[in-house]
């Protein structure tokens, strides 16, 4: 698993938002913080400050970060969800 305890408590124990959810869902599913700036298209630390509550999202990110979280909603496995984003977002695997 790439996340920490650590980071794992501190997204669980933040307030509700989109970048806690995205972070609580990449939790669930195992897709790391470094997979998820890929997705986005934002920096790891930016992706960071969004999981713990830091920051919110941007508007420039929301729709991308709700069509990921949509995505891993909808998939059980860490492979499936990586493959579907890939494809979805156009990057290689």
């Amino acid at each position: 698993m790439p996340y920490s305890q650590k980071i794992i408590e501190t997204i669980n124990e933040s307030a509700p938002s989109l970048g806690t959810d995205l972070g609580r869902w990449a939790v669930r599913r195992d897709i790391s913080m470094q997979r998820i700036s890929q997705i986005v298209g934002a920096r790891r630390q930016t992706v960071y400050n969004w999981f713990t509550g830091a920051t919110d999202v941007t508007p420039a990110y929301q729709e991308r970060v709700t069509a990921v979280i949509n995505v891993l909603k909808k998939t059980s496995q860490s492979d499936d969800a990586w493959r579907i984003l890939c494809t979805t977002f156009n990057l290689k695997l």
